[in-house]
C-alpha cells in the first residue's frame, strides 16, 4: 500500500515551529537546540540505541549519525532550517521534522534572580523588606518597590509602618540586560506569618537554586523549585573554550566544574499545566580543588601529537586516566602503575581532533584535574 505522508506543524522551543512528515508512528524525529554564540547543540527526542539521525543544517552542512547529541558551529549569524530525519532498522519506522534556527553572534542575555526576606513586629506594624538580588558581575540593576500596587521606594531595602490590615509588598527588579523580574510577600498585621501570595494562573515559569559545597568551591548543587510541578526536567551546562555538558535528569543534580570561570547552567522542564518551560543562572567558579600533598602538570600545552603528565605521589598505587573532550565525551583511557615522586605518563594525542581536552587522574579516592588544547 502507498505511504501516506501527514504534515503536522506545532509550535516549539523556543516559539520555533516544527513540521513533520511521518511514515509509520514508532518513530519520533523531533528536536530541541541551545544556541551557544555561532555553535547551537541538538538534542534528539529519539535516543534509542542504533537509531541512524540524519542532520541536514541550513547551511549546505549535513551529517550522519547515531549519537543522541550533536553539535554544528556556522559561519554567520542567521535563521536556518535545520532538517532531522531518522532511520529505525529495529523498529522498522521512519520520520523527519524541520525547524527553524535562529544564530546569533553573542549568547542570550543573562537571567537574573530576586527573593525577598522579612523582618518586622506585627505588634508595632514596622517591617523591614530586603531585596536579594542575583545578576552577573558588572550589571546595573535597579529596584522599586510597591505596597498594594502602590509606589513605595527605591532600592534595596524597604522600611514602612503599617497599621492593621493585609498589604502585598512586591520588589521589581530591572537590569541593565534586559531581565525584569518580581518578587512579592502578603503579610497580615497582628499575624507575624509572612506568606508568598498564590501565582497568577497559567504561569509558565521554572525556576532553581544554586547552592556551592562549602568544603569543595568547584562542586554546586542544583535544584528547581517547586520540583513536583514539572515533567522532563533536563539540565545543561555551557562553559569556556566550548564546554558543554548534559543533560543531566531529575529535578536536582550535582556538578563539579572542570575549571575556574563564569558557566551557564539552563534548565528545560514540562510544567504539569501543559506547557514547556526553561530558564538560566551564570555561575562563577573561583578555584578548584587539588588535594594537599598530591599536584599534577601537564606539557607541552599546547600540544599536536603527544602530551606529558608529571604527577607527584606518596605511595604505590595505580592511576587511572581519562581524557574528555569539551562536549564531555571520553576519548582516551589508560591505567598505570604509579610509585612515589614524581612519575612521568605521555598520553598520545595525534589522533585527537584539535580543540581544548579535561584529564582527569584518579588514584584511590583522589581526583585530580588539568586541561590542555591540541593544535
Amino acid at each position: 500500500m502507498k505511504k501516506t505522508y501527514t504534515l503536522l506543524c506545532f509550535l516549539f522551543l523556543c516559539g520555533q515551529t516544527t513540521v513533520r512528515a511521518q511514515d509509520i508512528s514508532g518513530c519520533n524525529a523531533s528536536f530541541t537546540w541551545i544556541p551557544a554564540g555561532y555553535t547551537v547543540y541538538f538534542y534528539p527526542a529519539d535516543s534509542a540505541s542504533g537509531v541512524r539521525h540524519l542532520w541536514n543544517f541550513g547551511d549546505s552542512a549535513t551529517l550522519s549519525t547515531t549519537a543522541t547529541l550533536v553539535s554544528h558551529t556556522y559561519g554567520t549569524a542567521g535563521t536556518f532550517t535545520v532538517t532531522q530525519v531518522i532511520i529505525d532498522s529495529v523498529r522498522h519506522c521512519r520520520d523527519s521534522s524541520a525547524q527553524q534556527v535562529v544564530v546569533q553572534a553573542s549568547p542570550p542575555p543573562p537571567t537574573c534572580g530576586l527573593s525577598v526576606t522579612t523582618t518586622g513586629d506585627s505588634l508595632t506594624g514596622r517591617y523591614t523588606f530586603v531585596a536579594n538580588v542575583t545578576t552577573p558581575p558588572g550589571t546595573i540593576d535597579t529596584v522599586t518597590w510597591t505596597v498594594n500596587d502602590t509606589l513605595a521606594g527605591h532600592g534595596d531595602t524597604l522600611v514602612r509602618n503599617f497599621t492593621v490590615g493585609v498589604y502585598t509588598v512586591c520588589a521589581n527588579l530591572r537590569t541593565s540586560l534586559g531581565c525584569r523580574t518580581q518578587s512579592c510577600v502578603t503579610i497580615n498585621v497582628n499575624d507575624s506569618v509572612a506568606s508568598t501570595p498564590p501565582p497568577p494562573p497559567d504561569t509558565c515559569t521554572i525556576n532553581f537554586t544554586a547552592v556551592p559545597n562549602g568544603r569543595q568551591p568547584d562542586q554546586y548543587a542544583f535544584t528547581v523549585i517547586n520540583g513536583g510541578e514539572y515533567d522532563s526536567i533536563s539540565w545543561t551546562i555551557i562553559g569556556p573554550d566550548s564546554l558543554f555538558a548534559g543533560p543531566y535528569p531529575g529535578a536536582s543534580f550535582s556538578y563539579t566544574f572542570p575549571d575556574t570561570g563564569f558557566y551557564a547552567v539552563y534548565v528545560s522542564a514540562e510544567k504539569r499545566s501543559g506547557c514547556p518551560v526553561r530558564n538560566g543562572q551564570y555561575v562563577h567558579v573561583d578555584s578548584v580543588s587539588v588535594p594537599s600533598g598530591h599536584s599534577v602538570n601537564s606539557y607541552p600545552n599546547p600540544a599536536t601529537s603527544q602530551v606529558t603528565l608529571n604527577v607527584t605521589l606518596n605511595e604505590y598505587t595505580a592511576v587511572n586516566i581519562r581524557v574528555y573532550n569539551s562536549m564531555g565525551t571520553l576519548v582516551l583511557s589508560r591505567s598505570v602503575s604509579g610509585y612515589p615522586g614524581v612519575n612521568q605518563i605521555t598520553l598520545p594525542i595525534a589522533n585527537l581532533p584539535t580543540g581544548v581536552y579535561y584529564i582527569q587522574l584518579q588514584f584511590g579516592s583522589t581526583i585530580l584535574k588539568s586541561k590542555i588544547q591540541k593544535l
